[in-house]
């Protein structure tokens, strides 16, 4: 069995579309995913860097990419009503329950009930149905996630990930290795299976040349 850990955060519809693979990549490819919520806003300011939706045609663009994405999957795509969104609550809701083996059930779930489904992912009371409906306790969520303890535990998971390297979501990490984004998935499996070799002595030359030029940011 192969431990990957993935790093998501709910605001990304490319999370959810990773989220919608995972139990059928899993099961094909031998595959124990170990759940890694993580704050997204919180990785693009620690890098100096801002989301797509931020940006006016990178925002246009996503929705088309994240419509065409969900088809070929078969999926519903009904959207979440409001974007970018507070994702800690849903954040911290999977952060309770990480030590249950439904874990990554929960976070489809949750992923599905707010891009598969439209459901507000900031209402606790959606929350507490998908928490419900993967067969877990549901009670007094509201204050169990406002917990420090939990507050706490996803702020070191978001710190492990930026000592990782992490810097986007979705992101699969295999043996100290990042696989960025949902269309990796595939690269991922690969790589398990010995098809592709390890870019890292390759990559360490290439990332020894110097730069050419340098571009001016305002």
């Amino acid at each position: 069995m192969n431990d990957v850990r993935f790093h998501f955060d709910f605001v990304s519809p490319y999370s959810w579309l990773a989220l919608a693979e995972s139990r059928e990549f899993a099961a094909k490819h031998g595959v124990r995913w170990i759940a890694r919520p993580v704050v997204y806003a919180k990785l693009l300011e620690d890098h100096g860097l801002v989301g797509p939706a931020e940006t006016r045609l990178k925002r246009r663009y996503t929705f088309h990419d994240v419509l065409r994405c969900a088809e070929a999957l078969g999926l519903e795509f009904a959207g979440v009503p409001a974007h970018p969104f507070r994702s800690l609550e849903a954040l911290r809701t999977v952060v309770l329950f990480l030590e249950d083996e439904r874990a990554m059930d929960l976070a489809v779930a949750v992923a599905d009930a707010g891009w598969g489904r439209g459901q507000d992912l900031t209402d606790v009371d959606v929350l507490a149905s998908c928490v419900e409906g993967v067969g877990l306790d549901a009670g007094s969520l509201r204050d169990r996630i406002a917990a420090p303890e939990i507050k706490r535990a996803l702020g070191e998971i978001t710190a492990d990930a930026l000592e990782l390297g992490v810097f986007g979501v979705p992101t699969l990490e295999w043996n100290g290795e990042l696989f960025w984004g949902h269309d990796r998935l595939a690269h991922l499996a690969a790589r398990i299976a010995g098809r592709l070799g390890s870019p890292d002595e390759r990559a360490g030359e290439l990332l020894q040349r110097p730069f050419g030029v340098h571009r001016r940011r305002h």
